[in-house]
């Protein structure tokens, strides 16, 4: 191939994109294809395959030889189709491709900056690269979506993703240069995209942007659109240092006189998107940006000098605030909100004489709005917890902020005065009055004082209250501090108005108010050293402190008073002869522990015993003392005083582990103690309700202590130490517990200690045929009255009857009566599916924080490493047993199918209690699918090969009971994990994760796959009298999977 046949491949697609405006005589020489392009049509098809080929072949290859035919002017072919012409203004479809194009380059260069890919790069295309972005604006993304009357799915999606790489270009290309061999040969990462110069550029572009849509009223924005990217500029630290001087200038009114309308306009509109962008932020968002707002003022305002007073400072920061945010006032709930938790927050530390009378300039002059925020400062500072435990700078800057209110609002005001008269404003002066911290004190006789002259009249027979002068002269820091407060006061209310408080604001950001580069300057990291401010800021003096050690002198160590107590009796010869032995078990002789230690000599009483009288136990260890049997003090005890330890501790477990929840450490440190205790406690002694209690234990333990417990009862769910019934107390509880972080009901109540007596079998003339016997035998077997199963069948009928309600709507006459026919014959109350859609207020912590992390991905891992381990076993003993007498392997406890189904059925009430998780669409709903199909008994899977059956104590019908059981709870999982996701985003997630893991849906198409089959065959077998449970579930499947395809079939390609 030749130059010239290069340019015939390349300089037709950039003509017809209009990317070589300033080069018309490579256009006019090579833009004439054999057919016509369309432009549109290339960029969504085409152009990212191209500049993925261009940057890694292409341009190192021929950029020699097309520089010495051509000329180096040739050179942008190449530059053209990454980077935008800035001249390109001919029309809007125009500059629509070209943000296109730079959207495209963003996309390709960022994902072949992967640590694989980046390390296989020649280092010329890395050369390449770095150039590349280093010219590339990130304002070429901005324009993306406000090109329409109205923000189309499509604009928005490619906003997002334009925005997604825009801002991860730095990550990315730090990430890539650390993982690249040839550091030496590549240099420092080029300065345009280090961090703090990357977000200088993206700041002033999207100011820019914001700058360029306020100049045309016809030209709409989009807040909630733009308010994205802000949130995301957030997180740079740098961002507010680049943003401020940039962007206080435009908020000022022109400095001109007359200035023309269109400049007027421009500004006030100007306004008006910073504060619909603010409120499009979310309320973390909100709290962040005008946090930084207030540290970036306090930061250049705060610093007094010749040209810049206390007025003029706080009425420039609330000039800002009022521009960015908007009017401080309950009316406006978003930023009232915001300020008052960024204002009241603990951590914060505000100056006090900044930012108190600029947040009062800020609220403005309106009684009412003064009132409210004066009402809501009264709360925080007149908090008896807040006096006593804040902060003296806490302190200084609420009392600041409370007397800057006080002295805005008319005298003699009717709110004022009933303030100062309340209950409230009493006490907390009284508190104030009571500590022995002096600046404290001083705040609070300096309150006294202000309100009183502020309400009392002096013409009335009450006299303002007056602590004397004497009080308040001195050179304590307290006394300074308090004097400086008054003072600040005073000028507030008389002289200090704030004139001037424009000019300060154009001085504070002289020179800043001019266009961005294109390119961001070459920025020098890490080469010299940051000067010291030349500000000199004034050394204060700590306040001084008592001494901790206070010195007694020879007169006081006679006093009676100070007698010490008698020192302890020396260790004996044989304690000492125990401690320097090298036998470890006789320290145990020589130092006792702590519980025999308090438990008395040998042969006494037990302390926890009361006139023979078991005293219920006070302390966790002792709960996990007595359900063990023992005495917490380590006295013996007999059969039968352990039989009543146990029983003693059953009764009262429960309400002493709620009771403990929440105080101290004690419970959070003996969870796992108390826990191992319970799940090791077995019913030797034939107790009443043994196991409702032993479960109501370990699920208030569970609720109480989530990540200390829930993780060792999963672990030792899987070990080989414990029985079945065992098990299903360890399942019932994760359930139940899950269930109550997520602040759901209770399941329905069943009868307490509800005994299951085995009944004989019946006359063989009274059965009816043999193929329904054993089928609705096996639903009895299925549908075992407990609290786990209750859930299952309460979240079952829940989903099926959503199912079924969609159905009627969109489904045709026919399919209508086919799938009415599952419905159960057995109809639950109203009052309890009422019951169940009821939720109680969330707990601390909260189950979706906790579900994927702590409950459900950790249940279902440690599955996957029983099924490995016992694959491993059983191959193991297969090949060790050679012979006719080596005997077989019994098969697996845990994927017995009555176990199994009720593990999957704890799965499923875990999954329907995580639906509010931030993980629960994208991680915790694919997870779960594919785990029930890589486990479902109708097709090869590792459970089944995994579990060894014996020929002699299998039934071929007991077999397919069992798999009825196992495939029922493993499609009513499903169904619960399907009818979440259709209630929560349509299937949308499910189908793009499914499309994205190359499977194009596979998932979604196993799953209906699966349920067909199983759904076919009930229907076989149950003729007319219509499907049983695994039907049921089945048909609940297909319709939530009907609902899924038939809503994001095209989006995924189908």
């Amino acid at each position: 191939m030749s130059v010239m046949e290069l340019l015939d491949l390349l300089v037709p697609p950039l003509s017809a994109l209009d990317a070589l405006p300033d080069h018309r005589d490579l256009a006019s020489r090579h833009g004439e294809a054999d057919g016509s392009i369309d432009a549109s049509r290339f960029v969504k098809r085409q152009l990212g395959l191209v500049q993925k080929v261009l940057v890694e072949r292409v341009w190192p290859d021929w950029e020699g030889a097309l520089e010495a035919d051509e000329g180096r002017a040739a050179l942008a072919v190449f530059e053209r189709f990454f980077l935008p012409a800035s001249t390109i203004a001919s029309s809007n479809a125009a500059t629509n491709l070209a943000n296109d194009v730079a959207l495209s380059a963003y996309a390709v260069l960022s994902s072949l900056l992967s640590v694989k890919s980046a390390a296989t790069l020649r280092p010329r295309v890395r050369q390449l690269y770095r150039a590349t972005f280093c010219a590339a604006d990130p304002a070429s993304s901005g324009a993306a979506v406000d090109d329409e009357d109205e923000v189309d799915p499509a604009s928005l999606s490619r906003w997002e993703h334009g925005l997604k790489d825009v801002l991860a270009v730095p990550t990315r290309v730090a990430n890539a240069w650390g993982s690249s061999k040839e550091k030496h040969r590549l240099g420092q990462i080029p300065a345009e995209l280090e961090e703090s110069a990357y977000c200088a550029t993206l700041a002033a572009s999207y100011l820019e942007l914001l700058w360029d849509l306020a100049a045309d009223q016809s030209h709409p924005a989009y807040p909630s659109v733009l308010a994205q990217l802000l949130a995301a500029l957030l997180s740079f630290p740098t961002f507010l240092q680049a943003a401020l001087p940039r962007l206080v200038p435009r908020l000022l009114p022109p400095s001109t006189f007359p200035s023309p309308a269109a400049e007027l306009l421009r500004r006030h509109r100007h306004t008006e998107i910073w504060r619909k962008l603010a409120a499009e932020l979310s309320e973390r968002d909100l709290n962040r940006w005008l946090r930084l707002v207030l540290q970036g003022l306090s930061k250049d305002l705060s610093k007094p000098s010749d040209d810049l007073t206390s007025g003029a400072a706080a009425r420039a920061a609330a000039f800002v605030l009022d521009a960015l945010v908007g009017p401080l006032t309950p009316s406006n709930v978003h930023v009232w909100r915001a300020a008052l938790g960024v204002l009241f927050e603990p951590s914060a530390r505000w100056e006090a004489d900044l930012v108190a009378p600029a947040v009062v300039r800020w609220a403005g002059d309106d009684v009412s709005v003064m009132t409210a925020l004066l009402q809501a400062v009264m709360d925080v500072w007149g908090r008896r917890e807040e006096i006593r435990s804040g902060s003296d700078s806490r302190r200084l800057f609420l009392t600041s902020l409370f007397l800057h209110l006080v002295v805005s609002s008319p005298p003699h005001h009717a709110d004022l005065t009933t303030l100062s008269r309340s209950p409230a404003f009493l006490s907390a002066i009284s508190t104030h009055l009571s500590l022995v911290n002096p600046l404290s004190r001083l705040l609070g006789m300096l309150v006294a004082e202000v309100v009183s002259a502020r309400t009392v009249k002096l013409e009335g027979e009450l006299k303002p209250l007056s602590f004397g002068d004497e009080i308040w002269s001195g050179d304590a820091p307290a006394q300074v501090q308090a004097r400086g407060l008054r003072e600040a006061l005073k000028r507030f209310s008389g002289t200090e108005k704030g004139e001037g408080w424009q000019d300060v604001l154009r001085r504070r950001y002289a020179n800043e108010d001019a266009s961005p580069p294109r390119q961001a300057p070459s920025v020098k990291v890490n080469t010299t050293p940051m000067r010291a401010t030349s500000i000199d800021e004034p050394a204060v003096e700590p306040a001084p402190r008592r001494p901790l050690i206070s010195i007694i002198d020879s007169d006081n160590e006679s006093d009676d008073d100070l007698t010490p107590y008698p020192l302890p009796p020396a260790p004996s010869d044989s304690t000492l002869e125990a401690l320097s032995s090298a036998d470890p078990s006789l320290y145990h002789s020589a130092i006792p522990s702590q519980s025999s230690a308090t438990s008395g000599p040998a042969g006494t009483a037990s302390q926890t015993r009361r006139r023979g009288k078991l005293r219920p136990p006070v302390y966790i260890p002792e709960l996990a003392a007595y359900l063990r049997g023992q005495d917490p003090q380590g006295s013996k005890e007999e059969a039968d005083g352990e039989a009543e330890r146990v029983e003693m501790g059953l009764k009262e477990g429960e309400a002493l582990v709620r009771r403990k929840a929440g105080w101290g450490g004690e419970l959070r440190e003996n969870a796992v103690d108390l826990a191992f205790a319970l799940m090791a406690l077995q019913n030797q002694f034939e107790l009443d309700d043994f196991e409702r209690l032993k479960q109501d234990i370990l699920t208030a333990l569970i609720a109480a202590c989530p990540a200390e417990v829930a993780p060792a009862v999963i672990e030792q769910y899987f070990t080989t130490s414990y029985s079945v019934s065992q098990r299903h107390v360890l399942l019932a509880a994760l359930a139940l517990a899950a269930r109550e972080l997520a602040g759901l009901p209770p399941p329905p109540g069943t009868p307490e200690n509800k005994q299951r007596k085995v009944e004989a079998p019946p006359f063989p003339s009274k059965q009816l045929p043999p193929a329904l016997h054993r089928r609705l035998l096996g639903n009895a077997r299925g549908e075992q009255a407990g609290p786990l199963e209750a859930l299952t069948a309460d979240l079952t009928q829940m989903a099926l009857s959503g199912a079924r309600q969609d159905a009627e709507e969109t489904l045709p006459g026919a399919a209508r009566e086919k799938l009415l026919s599952v419905r159960r014959s057995t109809t639950r109350t109203p009052a309890s599916l009422a019951a169940s859609r009821s939720a109680s207020a969330t707990t601390q912590p909260t189950y979706s924080s906790l579900a994927a992390g702590t409950f459900i991905l950790p249940l279902v891992n440690r599955f996957w490493l029983y099924l490995r381990d016992t694959a491993t076993s059983s191959l193991s003993t297969r090949a060790a047993s050679v012979g006719p007498y080596a005997g077989g392997s019994s098969a697996p406890i845990l994927l017995e199918p009555l176990l199994l189904s009720k593990f999957l059925a704890t799965l499923a009430v875990l999954v329907h209690a995580a639906r509010h998780s931030p993980a629960f669409l994208a991680v915790l709903v694919p997870e779960v699918l594919a785990f029930v199909l890589a486990i479902r008994p109708s097709a090869p899977s590792p459970v089944r090969a995994a579990r060894t059956r014996t020929a002699a104590g299998d039934d071929e019908d007991d077999g397919g009971l069992d798999e009825d059981l196992v495939t029922s709870s493993a499609l009513e999982l499903v169904l619960v994990a399907l009818d979440a996701t259709v209630q929560l985003d349509g299937g949308r997630t499910l189908m793009s994760s499914s499309a994205a893991n190359g499977g194009g849906g596979e998932i979604v198409v196993s799953v209906k796959e699966w349920a067909e089959e199983v759904f076919e065959r009930e229907d076989r077998r149950g003729g007319d009298m219509g499907v049983g449970r695994p039907g049921r579930a089945a048909a609940g499947v297909l319709l939530r999977v009907e609902d899924i395809v038939g809503k994001w079939r095209l989006s995924v390609g189908w």
